[in-house]
């Protein structure tokens, strides 16, 4: 499949050896450990299986094997759809490189592939996109969305090797985590972005939902993704660039970097079981104090 823009092309590719491989990796992956979690959660007949296992990863590649004969049908019409869906993202990418200021290289290359996972991880140019929930009959999360979310990453590295080059810096990478997840948020809620993709209101990823930022010149907290929304529109407004705007992003959340480290502690320890602990989630919802903050929303 090829779709045009300034020379980027999207190849969906359909592998289980792909999805054995990501299932191995995260259900043990050291930097996002509640993805076990997630995993297992979603495949409870999994998780039983595991615990009388002899050999993990063999026993995880018989059951993404078995799954994907069991469930051929559902997996072959979730990939059918999202290769529709992806037939209009042209528009899509054109707004998002014009809000972002960035311009494809000739022959720039992502790869699109589908996942049984209940999450979409990314590496490189390739991302993975979820079709659980339409395997199941859950639902239909928009294929769509999730490929410009993620392509918005990409972007979003592009620009800040640049910033770290320029600045002689090297943002931890708790604070790209959730700078990354927070500008995507910011971004899918304002226009053109948000017409385009069907959006009524873009929240992100739940480990960004409840983070709120705050300086003493503020009555209230703002949340990250509301944070970055108000700085956004303000730098264009200014007709300052994109790379300028996230430059001064950057240099921000490296200040922070060991509030956000604490942060992303506690959201690897309980995950999305955050919320049923009061005292722990409202540690995390604790907003974090900076000396500047753009006007609220």
């Amino acid at each position: 499949m090829r779709m045009i823009n300034k020379g980027v092309t999207r190849i969906i590719v359909t592998s289980t050896n792909n999805d054995v491989v990501l299932f191995n990796k995260f259900l043990n992956h050291p930097e996002f450990p509640q993805h076990r979690n997630m995993i297992l959660r979603s495949f409870p007949e999994l998780e039983k299986l595991i615990n009388v296992s002899l050999n993990e990863a063999e026993t995880v590649g018989d059951f993404v094997d078995s799954y994907y004969k069991i469930n051929e049908k559902n997996i072959l019409t979730a990939i059918d759809e999202a290769k529709a869906e992806l037939m209009s993202s042209e528009e899509a990418l054109v707004a998002l490189g014009q809000m972002m200021g960035y311009e494809w290289r000739s022959e720039q290359n992502y790869i699109a592939t589908p996942t049984i996972l209940p999450f979409s991880p990314f590496s490189g140019a390739t991302f993975n996109f979820s079709i659980l929930d339409r395997v199941t009959g859950a639902g239909k999360r928009s294929i769509l969305n999730t490929a410009i979310h993620e392509i918005s990453h990409f972007v979003f590295f592009d620009i800040l090797a640049v910033i770290e080059r320029e600045n002689n810096l090297s943002l931890s990478s708790d604070a790209k985590y959730y700078l990354k997840e927070a500008l995507t948020a910011a971004l899918f809620n304002e226009e053109p972005l948000k017409s385009i993709l069907k959006i009524d209101v873009y929240s992100g990823n739940q480990e960004v939902r409840d983070l709120y930022i705050k300086s003493n010149s503020e009555k209230s907290p703002l949340k990250f993704a509301d944070f970055i929304r108000s700085m956004y529109r303000e730098k264009i407004n200014d007709k300052k660039s994109f790379s300028f705007f996230l430059t001064e992003l950057v240099l921000l959340f490296d200040k922070i970097s060991k509030e956000l480290t604490v942060k992303r502690k506690i959201w690897n320890t309980y995950g999305k079981d955050l919320i049923k602990n009061p005292e722990v989630f409202r540690r995390y919802q604790e907003p974090i104090m900076v000396k500047t903050v753009p006007k609220s929303l």
